[in-house]
């Protein structure tokens, strides 16, 4: 008995559907770099992009048409910092500069930032983030970010599937936990590189060990 579209795993209906080249390799969507604002940068390159891609889920590049790295809209930070435009099936990512100056932050926000290294200075009337490392930066639009846009599109492409998500809110919470996933598996990876390279030899273990956020930014590459 063939099993029905509803019944399948996502990576399997992916794996069969998505489009590949004659090698077999996985068409990946179009990725867009456009000028960041001034004195912005995008906090993950095109070329940063590109690597991760290869190492996503196919279940999660299917059906996505492209990738744009935009200038940030307006003059405020995170208005937005990205979004995902359902009928288009894509992911827009805006530039940020190093020191932003926000009118306010939740305290789920700044726990997010300071996570990532993040210095926070509470004004009168602002909170300035600074970031003393653009890789840093980086890794955080890439676990708090980008994933999280990428959820939604996992959500949306298969809502035949598995059932239309209804509410604001609940999709922002489904999100966050397809998002989790890339972000268990980035840092699992590191840990993983690091127990290896640390039973590689005396000379390995001789050496200074860099913190996890620092060996998992540049496993996002995000590194300019």
């Amino acid at each position: 008995m063939s099993r029905s579209f509803r019944s399948q795993k996502e990576s399997v209906t992916a794996s069969r559907r998505i489009k590949r080249r004659a090698d077999g390799s996985v068409v990946l969507p179009r990725l867009i770099e456009r000028e960041p604002a001034p004195g912005d940068t995008h906090p993950l390159s095109k070329s940063a992009l590109v690597r991760l891609l290869h190492s996503f889920p196919v279940e999660y590049v299917y059906g996505l048409s492209r990738i744009e790295l935009r200038a940030r809209q307006g003059t405020e930070v995170g208005c937005p910092f990205a979004c995902y435009r359902p009928d288009e099936r894509a992911v827009l990512l805006y530039s940020l500069p190093k020191v932003w100056r926000l009118r306010s932050i939740s305290a789920d926000f700044a726990r997010s930032l300071t996570k990532f290294y993040a210095d926070l200075t509470f004004e009168e009337e602002a909170v300035v983030v600074s970031w003393r490392d653009g890789a840093v930066m980086g890794l955080w639009f890439y676990c708090d970010v980008f994933t999280h846009e990428l959820g939604h599109h996992f959500a949306e492409q298969y809502k035949c599937k598995n059932g239309k998500i209804v509410g604001r809110r609940f999709e922002e919470f489904v999100a966050g936990l397809q998002a989790r996933r890339f972000i268990d598996e980035l840092f699992a990876s590191y840990r993983r590189r690091t127990t290896v390279a640390n039973n590689g030899g005396a000379a390995n273990r001789s050496q200074p060990a860099r913190s996890e956020t620092s060996q998992a930014s540049a496993a996002a590459g995000s590194g300019r």
